[in-house]
């Protein structure tokens, strides 16, 4: 598998709620890493030198921006590169030890991210916009002490999600980065978020590829974090028998 591949598909096993072992982890880590890139000879790289990866850059795919974990469909490299390279770096932190060269990616790129409009410097137009969410995913596991940086992509997000037309990802992907962010964090964020979520995965959704439950169980992950939904941590969307539709169970009470 290439890093994408491996990237996605781990991603999509542990939001399902999958477990790996330490051979597994040891794996996905060298197949990461074997793809890590230096000096990047990129016409998009060059122009914007701040505005893209430094580490782990796409190959070009024929021309055709890779999705993010959660879909969004990125209308820019600026999203679709940078969401690359953040979930790679977040593997590998989640499957190693503290190491220098680990620490290092992260304070590189930290520093890269102050230097640009999307996500440092609060610009909400268009594509940024999306690339702005993104870079909340980074801040959420590499940058957790700085909550001021934190709290002004979330800010973003709410002053600005109504104020143009949004990709229809946009908000899923939202609530996927709320899955996982620190909790002291991200509470208060749920807890405004928690009705329309709820909708949501009272929904009925035409199954097309088979990854349609992910969005699902990330949303799922999101809510059971709050007391109110804990009983929904452990369930899985299902197909209903008479629609072929893929459903969630909300009740209190679990399918029999």
């Amino acid at each position: 598998m290439t890093a994408y591949e491996t990237m996605i598909k781990t991603n999509h096993h542990l939001i399902r709620g999958g477990e790996l072992n330490d051979t597994e982890k040891s794996d996905i880590v060298k197949r990461l890493l074997a793809e890590q890139v230096g000096t990047v000879d990129d016409d998009r790289v060059m122009k914007q030198h701040h505005a893209y990866p430094k580490f782990f850059v796409p190959p070009r795919n024929n021309g055709k921006r890779l999705q993010t974990v959660i879909p969004m469909s990125p209308k820019t490299y600026q999203t679709a590169d940078n969401a690359y390279e953040f979930e790679i770096i977040r593997l590998l932190q989640k499957f190693m030890p503290p190491n220098d060269k680990l620490s290092n990616m992260i304070d590189v790129t930290s520093k890269r991210l102050k230097h640009t409009c999307f996500g440092y410097k609060g610009c909400y137009h268009h594509e940024c916009f999306d690339a702005g969410m993104v870079v909340l995913r980074f801040l959420s596991f590499a940058v957790t002490d700085d909550k001021k940086w934190i709290q002004k992509q979330l800010d973003m997000y709410n002053n600005h999600f109504h104020s143009q037309r949004r990709s229809k990802g946009i908000q899923k992907y939202y609530w996927f980065v709320l899955s996982e962010m620190p909790l002291d964090i991200a509470e208060s964020e749920i807890w405004r978020q928690s009705e329309h979520i709820a909708e949501h995965l009272n929904g009925s959704y035409l199954i097309k590829n088979g990854n349609e439950d992910v969005a699902l169980c990330a949303m799922r992950n999101t809510l059971a974090r709050l007391e109110e939904y804990e009983h929904i941590k452990n369930r899985k969307p299902y197909v209903d028998e008479k629609t072929g539709r893929l459903r969630f169970n909300m009740d209190k009470r679990e399918i029999v």
